[in-house]
């Protein structure tokens, strides 16, 4: 018996048809963050038949997650976000390939995680790494698709640099901060995270069978819903599409530090090449407190502080007040 087409009623469609079909089963997307936004643009493009999926988070799951990461499940808890969802995707579409990069995207790391693909989809929580993204994009010419959401608003703009304004046109500098609210103190509806990351994934689709961006900004209201384009101009000025400045991709290469959204948790990733044995680490500080193997990852509780540890060195530091307490802890469990 002839199985049948997984993608009829998507080829049906005028606007993609048989050869953009085509195109999106040939191409490569690569998903940064794997939260909110990031797993319903990722399920999105595993169902459309997107051929490669590239799927990059530095976290892992945890219970208050659940209310809007649609990947996950009670099962998933504390695994790496990038290894769940990459098992889940597997089981929607196993005709496609998926890859899981549980890494943090810094420049030391940000051109092995761009290699090879034709679009970047942004689902991160901050705009360091947003900025980085945008640079890579501006040097690689690929699109890039920026989305965000926060308590029941969101935005979206489809970037493909010089043709449209790039992320830094109508960001020129940097915040400081703590002038920004985050998801634990604005709140998230789950409603308008699944819009904004519905329509980045469409988006996403729209460029890879070979439409133009837009060049507009939409702004989503999910709770009274509604939708508002703003056209983005390309800025005259812009120091990273214009001025070529590389103020983020530049960047040299030290211990990474970053706080984790609306938490009290640091990533630390040493400069440290190769991986670890986190075998003999969990019999190290078994000694200490508890530890135990979750999926590739290490969980340890030691002294009132929690370590998940992944196996390229790379940790997850809860119960810590700053990175100077982070980097100390580190040291001190850890030791590299």
């Amino acid at each position: 018996m002839r199985r049948p087409d997984r993608y009829r009623r998507q080829t049906v469609l005028p606007e993609i048809g048989p050869d953009g079909q085509r195109s999106i089963s040939e191409s490569t997307a690569v998903v940064v963050g794997l939260g909110a936004l990031g797993s319903i643009s990722a399920d999105v493009l595993a169902r459309a038949g997107v051929g490669r999926l590239r799927l990059v988070d530095r976290d892992v799951v945890e219970l208050v997650n659940l209310q809007r990461q649609s990947l996950y499940s009670e099962e998933d808890l504390e695994r790496p976000k990038a290894e769940a969802a990459a098992d889940r995707l597997r089981k929607v579409n196993s005709d496609i390939e998926v890859e899981p990069l549980a890494k943090d995207v810094h420049a030391g790391t940000v051109h092995d995680i761009l290699r090879g693909v034709d679009i970047i989809l942004d689902g991160t929580d901050n705009l360091e790494t947003r900025f980085l993204l945008n640079e890579s994009a501006i040097d690689a010419h690929l699109p890039f698709v920026y989305a965000g959401a926060i308590s029941t608003y969101g935005m979206l703009l489809a970037i493909r640099s010089p043709d449209t304004a790039c992320f830094r046109c109508f960001n020129p500098k940097p915040l400081p901060p703590g002038s920004l609210p985050t998801c634990e103190t604005a709140g998230i509806f789950n409603a308008v995270s699944a819009q904004i990351g519905a329509i980045q994934a469409g988006e996403a689709l729209r460029l890879l069978v070979g439409n133009a961006p837009s060049g507009d900004l939409l702004v989503i209201d999910g709770w009274r819903p509604g939708i508002e384009r703003i056209r983005i101009a390309r800025s005259a000025d812009c120091p990273a599409c214009v001025g070529g400045q590389r103020d983020y991709v530049g960047a040299r290469r030290t211990q990474v530090l970053a706080s984790l959204c609306g938490s009290d948790t640091i990533s630390l990733d040493p400069v440290h090449r190769g991986t670890i044995d986190l075998d003999g680490l969990a019999s190290r500080l078994r000694g200490l407190g508890t530890a135990r193997r979750a999926g590739d990852v290490l969980v340890a509780d030691v002294e009132g502080r929690r370590l998940t540890v992944f196996p390229d060195g790379r940790a997850l530091i809860r119960g810590v007040k700053d990175e100077s307490e982070a980097r100390s802890v580190y040291a001190k469990y850890v030791g590299i």
